[in-house]
């Protein structure tokens, strides 16, 4: 994803407070710098016991804000708030949480974060028994319902050598909310007017279960029929869902991008193994997305040694696999199911189709050949059709933007 398209000349207002992982803002600072927006970074004073200002000052090319009344003045410093895209906190300590909260300004970031009226964007990090406190807990709920943004803490070992949720979160999921803010937020709202808090707040009260990657069907040991699936369109729909709020199970066979482990994927291998993990894990889920390759045949009769090389042509016999949607149809009658498929010729006729066929809400067409086009992509044009047979045809973009569309057109009607 080239930051650039979408951050390129927008002015950004980043806050720093005093935890351990305020020398992690370095590196989103840089990014942000790289993709060519405008950094303007506000350092409390606990900050400066472990970052400095001219890492900071280096890093952003503009002057840090560090005091109510420094040279630059506190006049000039609150018209900032005016003109920014956003303001991002990070680390956003218990501390500044509550002070936001209860509305105290008594430094120059808590000042400008009460002046500043537009998005928002607090990322915590602290320890886990902080963290949990019913008051932290109560804060972050009251901030959330006052259209705060938040990207939560993940689980991991944290500064006093235990291992808890408190620690700051992968700095892509931080990079991908603010586009989230930044772009895709004003996409969505284009599309149909102020919409996108609708549909985000539709995502937080649905159970989602998202598949991802490529099944592999072996022949013998070693070799395997499977396709170029990366789990990339998956992972999109994966962080667009999370990002909004949306509860997740994530059932994952094999993918290349390594981002959908953030997620604790439920692992499988073949078709079976993906269909009977649906089935398994389908109670009180409101939404599935179907966005895995599962192969369509498996060995009748598997190898159980490595065939040698010898004769010049090998038969295999392929059994066709269960069709998992049909399946899961069969038993979730009231299931909203978003189908995809990947075709080489006549893809919108062989998509619609498809959707008939298997009775699904919607599906995703797009054109596939080798790694060149939809397979490990980066990018994704889409059709999207409805039951309805409403068309929607989503431009060549980013998968990570186009998930959000996608979900929109899926769920319009319902807003």
């Amino acid at each position: 994803m080239e930051l650039s398209k979408y951050l390129k000349g927008k002015k950004i207002i980043f806050g720093i407070t005093g935890g351990i992982a305020a020398y992690k803002a370095a590196n989103i600072v840089s990014a942000l710098r790289r993709a060519k927006a405008d950094v303007h970074v506000v350092m409390t004073k606990n900050a400066l016991e472990f970052i400095t200002p001219i890492t900071m000052k280096t890093l952003s090319e503009n002057n840090v804000i560090l005091d109510m009344f420094d040279d630059h003045g506190y006049v000039t410093h609150i018209s900032l708030t005016e003109i920014a895209d956003l303001f991002i906190v990070a680390p956003a300590t218990a501390n500044c949480i509550a002070k936001l909260r209860a509305g105290i300004a008594d430094d120059m970031l808590s000042t400008m974060l009460l002046a500043y009226n537009k998005d928002i964007l607090l990322v915590p990090s602290m320890n886990d028994n902080m963290l949990n406190n019913p008051a932290t807990q109560e804060n972050i709920e009251v901030l959330s319902k006052r259209n705060i943004n938040f990207v939560m803490p993940d689980y991991g070992k944290l500064a006093t050598g235990k291992v808890g949720k408190g620690r700051f979160p992968e700095i892509e999921k931080i990079i991908l909310k603010i586009i989230e803010l930044i772009y895709v937020k004003p996409l969505i709202n284009s599309i149909s007017n102020n919409c996108f808090d609708k549909l985000k707040n539709f995502i937080s009260s649905k159970n989602f279960c998202v598949t991802c990657g490529a099944t592999r069907e072996y022949i013998d040991p070693v070799r395997y029929i499977s396709n170029g699936s990366s789990g990339k369109m998956g992972f999109a729909f994966i962080n667009a869902i999370n990002s909004m709020g949306g509860k997740l199970k994530v059932i994952a066979a094999n993918y290349t991008d390594s981002r959908i482990d953030w997620f604790n994927p439920i692992r499988v291998g073949t078709t079976i193994e993906m269909k009977n993990a649906l089935m398994e894990n389908l109670k009180d889920i409101d939404c599935i997305i179907m966005s895995a390759a599962p192969s369509d045949y498996r060995i009748k009769d598997e190898f159980t040694s490595k065939i040698k090389k010898g004769e010049d042509y090998i038969n295999l016999k392929l059994v066709k696999n269960p069709d998992i949607i049909s399946e899961v149809r069969k038993d979730y009658k009231e299931l909203k199911i978003l189908g995809f498929a990947a075709e080489t010729d006549n893809i919108e006729q062989n998509g619609f189709e498809k959707l008939k066929k298997k009775n699904m809400d919607a599906i995703c067409i797009n054109k596939v050949y080798k790694d060149q086009i939809g397979f490990n992509q980066d990018e994704n044009e889409i059709i999207f059709i409805d039951k309805n047979n409403s068309t929607f045809k989503i431009e060549k973009m980013d998968k990570e933007i186009a998930a959000y569309q996608v979900l929109y057109y899926l769920f319009k009607d319902s807003l």
